[in-house]
């Protein structure tokens, strides 16, 4: 399995409520759309010890393998997010990390 994540490392410029429902009414639905996608995840940064969180937020998109990623990245859904994502970088201060993992699930104890 594949997973490509975003990293949003830093803050909201203005209204955290503003850029939250944001994501969550218009840029997600879009993401979702993506052909081949099996999992898509938002993941929020959390206050830990009184400091602010690294990283804003982060998107994890997971794929079944390296051509189904492929499939979606020349996609037109795609396109639409990408356009989509420079609204949401004009929000934003900060830096938007993309990374791709080989994914691996570990079984757990139960």
């Amino acid at each position: 399995m594949l997973a490509f994540c975003a990293y949003y490392e830093g803050q909201v410029k203005g209204s955290e409520a503003e850029f939250d429902a944001y994501i969550q009414e218009v840029h997600l639905p879009l993401v979702a759309k993506y052909p081949k996608l099996q999992q898509l995840r938002f993941l929020k940064g959390m206050t830990r010890e009184g400091l602010p969180p690294k990283f804003y937020l982060t998107f994890e998109l997971f794929f079944k393998d390296w051509d189904d990623f492929e499939v979606a990245k020349i996609s037109a859904e795609r396109q639409l997010a990408v356009e989509d994502a420079l609204k949401l970088e004009a929000m934003f201060d900060g830096k938007i990390h993309h990374v791709v993992y080989e994914m691996q699930d570990i079984p757990v104890a139960e």
